[in-house]
């Protein structure tokens, strides 16, 4: 591939010559094989049965030259491997599919290029594995060790298993979030078809287990909230566009069980429930949470977590123990208020009439900026940039007495990128074109994305939309050596102000000489104090207009450089509008000669569709069918001569007394009657093939 697609040239690496070599044909669906955890790439060769990993930082160093390792598990997987799974510590990695796991225990690094036992070929890990079917899996981020594993199965159930170091797996606990779905006859839709069943899961921003016990209390201060009464609820979104809400202390309080809320209110209501083909869901940490969901259809809602607020009576709460069910369901608080919709490309289409692509959609979140998350589906991926997350930061930051003029607003959208593109107008219905995988590279962001056909397509990932602030440090300064810019009147004004004051004289009984003295004085003081700094601000005001027309001068000279350029871009702009025009008639030309070509070759090289398939396939049984009644029509025929034959020879020989025994005579009757019955049953098949092919 070109530099352009590949900067870093990992196609040309032995590690990806050998995943592509080992890949399937047969992947229909996006998945998620491949992660970037700490500058080392993680890949699941499923060929193989092994996670190959890859310090993709200091392949770029050294151009290369760094070797990749294998990670064997003691106990490959038997099932396809369609999601791979790292923690924050980096310690555990978790295979998934839709019919069971594989915990890995990831060996320690250290060493040159810090790789794993440091470079060793292959390493052997050690490996859980467990049946079950799954739909989706996440590691707990309360956690303290980074080592609760929680898992949503197709019978709306979930599953937290603890996964310590050393230690095999432990189901911890297990309750349900709605019915379990049942087998139906084809024409009993279940709840799976009807879109009631949980598809995907995310843990929102972490709450107080009983808040009311801490009111009065700084919650700041150390020892005063303790991490066990700390919860993480969690957003379970179902196929029909509902999200429920599980509240409780999973990690530590092993006696309840979680509380299930019934479906969140969404506001504004629509009537369509903002899409009946929901496929995935993310909270991003902030404050108050931003809930994103997905459906196939290609559109995206954004929308924030708040307390509804029409739920104020305490009577009105309802707990699902009313319906006969195992498992509590009340009304809850919150409330998913959407304030947006992105609609992605699902494909590169040309015209509205073109017929759209559905696909689900993978949600993943960017770690290095919250600003923007990522979507991968089977037409590509895409990046959305998020200026609410930035905008609600600053409202929590702001004073109080500003927080009116921080509210966030709606004027600034969110935007998405199409970033990888793998479907088109002219793409198949039935070909696949998923997305196996894709991680990220931080400073700079550069996105890695692992194609069905094995192909590494890496590219830098630059947010237009997305400025960091930079605040720059304050300089220190001396406040009695600080100078403030001040403007040039009040600069006159302090020039012109004296220390001096001329006092009002009265001129009446004094002599001639004194009242002389008195004005030699005044004289002299206005000589000395008024006139100089006169002189003074005459200089500075030269100054000033000298420096002003310096100034014109140079203004004027840049005004007629702007002018000569805009005369220049105009000139351009002409000859690029002519260009355009050229290429735009050549364009259609190449367009229609396109159209002709592929005109005369379909009229010359004809296709057949399935339907015209099997009509000529009836059509050519039917002439078999044919082939076979002309030759028993022609042996009626020779049977009909053989008949009339017979009868002349009986009539001529009738004369002829044959005397015949009665076994022979019986046998005769016998013979004829059967004859006849067959001759019969030949003249009604013959009607009934001549009335089959309309003779």
């Amino acid at each position: 591939m070109s530099l352009y697609t590949d900067p870093l040239c990992l196609n040309k690496h032995n590690l990806f010559l050998e995943l592509k070599n080992g890949l399937s044909g047969n992947i229909k669906d996006t998945r998620n094989i491949l992660e970037i955890r700490d500058n080392v790439l993680y890949v699941w060769n499923a060929n193989d049965s092994c996670v190959m990993t890859l310090n993709v930082a200091a392949s770029r160093e050294k151009d290369g030259d760094v070797l990749y390792q294998k990670l064997r598990p003691t106990d490959p997987p038997i099932f396809e491997i369609k999601h791979l799974l790292i923690n924050e510590t980096g310690t555990q990695l978790v295979l998934w599919g839709n019919l069971g796991l594989v915990i890995m225990e990831l060996p320690k690094r250290w060493g040159k290029d810090c790789a794993f036992q440091g470079g060793k070929k292959e390493i052997r890990c050690m490996v859980y594995n467990e049946t079950i079917d799954i739909r989706k899996a996440r590691w707990h981020p309360g956690s303290t060790n980074d080592s609760h594993l929680l898992i949503l199965t197709s019978e709306n159930t979930f599953r937290l298993y603890e996964c310590e170091l050393g230690n095999k797996p432990r189901l911890i606990r297990s309750w349900k979030v709605g019915r379990v779905p049942f087998g139906s006859p084809s024409k009993i839709p279940d709840f799976t078809s009807l879109g009631d069943t949980a598809v995907d899961f995310d843990f929102a921003t972490p709450t107080l287990c009983k808040p009311e016990m801490f009111i009065g209390k700084d919650i700041n201060k150390d020892n005063v909230v303790d991490w066990n009464q700390i919860e993480w609820p969690i957003l379970v979104l179902r196929g029909n566009g509902e999200v429920r809400i599980v509240r409780g202390n999973i990690l530590h309080d092993t006696h309840e069980n979680p509380v299930v809320s019934e479906s969140l209110s969404i506001y504004p209501p629509v009537d369509d429930n903002y899409g009946i083909d929901s496929c995935s869901i993310m909270c991003l940490q902030t404050t108050p949470p931003i809930v994103i969901i997905a459906t196939c259809t290609g559109k995206i809602y954004h929308a924030i977590l708040l307390k509804d607020e029409l739920i104020d009576d305490d009577n009105d709460r309802k707990s699902w123990s009313q319906y006969d069910s195992t498992y509590n369901l009340y009304t809850p608080e919150e409330a998913l208020y959407v304030y947006e919709c992105v609609e992605i490309e699902l494909g590169l289409f040309f015209a509205d009439e073109d017929e759209k692509y559905n696909c689900p959609i993978h949600i993943r979140a960017d770690k290095g900026n919250r600003s923007r998350y990522f979507c991968s589906h089977n037409a590509g991926i895409h990046m959305i940039s998020l200026p609410m997350v930035s905008q609600l930061l600053e409202y929590i930051n702001s004073p109080k007495e500003n927080e009116d003029a921080r509210l966030p607003s709606l004027s600034n959208q969110s935007s998405s990128q199409y970033l990888i593109c793998r479907r088109t107008k002219h793409t198949q219905a039935n070909e696949s074109t998923p997305i196996l995988g894709f991680g990220l590279l931080q400073e700079p962001c550069v996105l890695i994305a692992l194609l069905h056909t094995g192909d590494i397509v890496v590219r830098c990932v630059i947010d237009l939309y997305y400025f960091p602030k930079i605040e720059p440090p304050e300089p220190v300064i001396d406040k009695k050596e600080k100078v403030n810019k001040e403007e040039f009147d009040v600069y006159i004004k302090k020039l012109l102000k004296h220390e001096t004051s001329q006092p009002l004289i009265k001129v009446g009984s004094k002599s001639p000489r004194e009242s002389l003295q008195l004005l030699y004085h005044a004289t002299d003081i206005f000589r000395k104090e008024h006139f100089v700094k006169h002189d003074t601000v005459r200089e500075e005001i030269g100054k000033k207009v000298r420096a002003l027309k310096v100034m014109k001068i140079q203004l004027l000279k840049d005004l007629e450089t702007l002018i000569e350029t805009k005369k220049e871009l105009h000139q351009t702009a002409e000859r690029l509008a002519e260009r355009y025009e050229d290429i735009k008639d050549e364009q259609e030309k190449l367009a229609q000669k396109a159209k002709e070509v592929l005109r005369l070759v379909n009229y010359k090289e004809p296709s057949m569709t399935p339907i015209e398939r099997a009509e000529a396939e009836e059509l050519r049984k039917m002439e078999m069918k044919i082939e076979v009644m002309k030759i028993r029509l022609l042996d009626l025929k020779k049977k009909s001569e053989q008949i009339g034959h017979t009868e002349n020879n009986e009539s001529i020989e009738d004369k002829k007394e044959i005397v015949f025994k009665d076994d022979q005579e019986k046998i005769i009757k016998n013979t004829l009657g059967q004859m006849a019955k067959d001759i019969k049953e030949l003249i009604m098949e013959v009607k009934k093939f001549e009335e089959e092919v309309s003779i």
